[in-house]
């Protein structure tokens, strides 16, 4: 992976004001993706968007990090539901034809 490619947690938590331990909580239940580059923690800018997103959670509304792996947990199922109502919408559409 190049460098370019990631953010290390230092900078990550220093930038969005979050502990480290938040960032581990979330990289051990599998919420984000933590590499090494040269011995140090780095987050693939593919992750940011999502990681930002869990930052606020934590950080605005004040919730827990149990919280913010249901509250992920659950926008992950509505994606998936509403992917698949999308493609059950395109299938009806053959048949009303």
């Amino acid at each position: 992976m190049k460098t370019e490619q990631v953010i290390s947690v230092d900078d990550f938590c220093v930038y969005h004001n979050v502990e480290y331990t938040f960032i581990d909580y979330l990289a051990d239940a599998g919420l984000v993706k933590v590499t090494r580059v040269n011995k140090a923690k780095c987050i693939p800018l593919d992750e940011i968007q999502k990681l930002e997103r869990m930052v606020r959670l934590h950080t605005q509304l004040e919730i827990n990090e149990a919280g913010v792996a249901t509250i992920n947990n659950l926008l992950h199922k509505l994606e998936d539901m509403r992917q698949e109502m999308s493609a059950l919408r395109s299938r009806l559409r053959l048949y009303e034809h």
